[in-house]
């Protein structure tokens, strides 16, 4: 039952690296830079556009994921799948919040504009979110060949040209890399919710031929 706990607490804490070491290196460079408060634009841009943290956040999260199945007896993994993937969802809603705050902190709550362009700029702000939803989908999708035309296919595709298009698009023309990111998020979000449908009618229609 120990063994148990601290499996759950240490997956606890990895799925709290990302935002622990993200806070912590904002206050380094705040500090280091003399600033008159710690994060300011370029702190925000500078910890949101930095690899070595977007990759320490990722693989702590896999790893907590990782743990967290790991210490699941087999016949409670496919129950203990559903729970992940919420964890994950949560993670990349508070993530995603989170930036924007923070944005708008470092622009002083006072431009708007201002917070969006860093929210954009900084690149893995938005990019991490998104890839904890896909990840929240992959752990509970079972694929197979023909799977590959389904909605739900299409609706990973269309989130992961997301970040594509915010980034190469909007770095040449903000306003047409917005509108297409929303667009690619629409369709996604749209694909989501046939797959969800069909798989409602078809548990349906075999509730009813029973």
């Amino acid at each position: 039952m120990s063994q148990k706990v601290s499996s759950d607490d240490a997956s606890v804490l990895l799925y709290m690296v990302p935002f622990i070491a993200s806070g912590v290196d904002a206050l380094y460079l705040g500090i280091a830079g003399g600033v008159s408060h710690i994060l300011s634009p370029s702190v925000y841009l500078m910890v949101t556009r930095d690899p070595i943290l977007f990759l320490i956040g990722t693989l702590s999260v896999i790893l907590g994921v990782v743990l967290e199945l790991s210490s699941t007896s087999p016949s409670g993994r496919v129950a203990r799948l559903g729970s992940v993937s919420d964890t994950l969802q949560v993670i990349a809603a508070a993530s995603f919040v989170l930036a924007i705050v923070c944005a708008l902190y470092a622009n002083g709550f006072s431009s708007v504009s201002g917070a969006a362009t860093d929210f954009i700029e900084g690149r893995f702000s938005f990019i991490f979110p998104i890839m904890m939803v896909l990840f929240s989908y992959l752990i509970t999708a079972r694929f197979s060949l023909r799977s590959v035309g389904t909605p739900t296919v299409f609706g990973i595709v269309a989130m992961l040209l997301v970040p594509v298009s915010l980034y190469e698009v909007g770095r040449r023309n903000s306003l047409v890399g917005l509108v297409l990111a929303l667009v690619l998020i629409v369709f996604g979000l749209g694909f989501f919710l046939a797959s969800t449908r069909k798989d409602s009618d078809q548990e349906k229609a075999n509730g009813a031929g029973h």
